[in-house]
């Protein structure tokens, strides 16, 4: 094979193997930043789980009316249970993980 075509070729490849790569990298950094449109706490709270409140009280939360994990009604009301075993219902973007 003449010198020429070998370098086309192995260009070719070498070319072929930095898309493939720069793809896969764009791909993984964008799954990194998934989020909804309000940002990445406007998701689900699953009942039981431990949350804190703008007061820093520590609750858990009894009920969330989201319907789905990509929920974006941020003001959505959480009820949840005080440590002191008081029941509240408090904003959803109140709440910290």
């Amino acid at each position: 094979m003449p010198r020429p075509i070998r370098w086309l070729l192995l260009s070719l490849g070498a070319l072929f193997i930095v898309a493939i790569a720069g793809v896969a990298a764009i791909t993984w950094r964008s799954h990194l930043h998934e989020g909804t449109y309000y940002g990445p706490h406007t998701d689900i709270l699953h009942i039981g789980e431990r949350v804190v409140t703008p007061q820093s009280t520590r609750a858990v939360v009894e009920s969330d009316p989201a319907w789905d994990e990509d929920s974006c009604y941020r003001d959505r009301p959480i009820r949840v249970r005080l440590d002191s075993g008081e029941m509240i219902s408090i904003p959803r973007h109140d709440l910290h993980r």
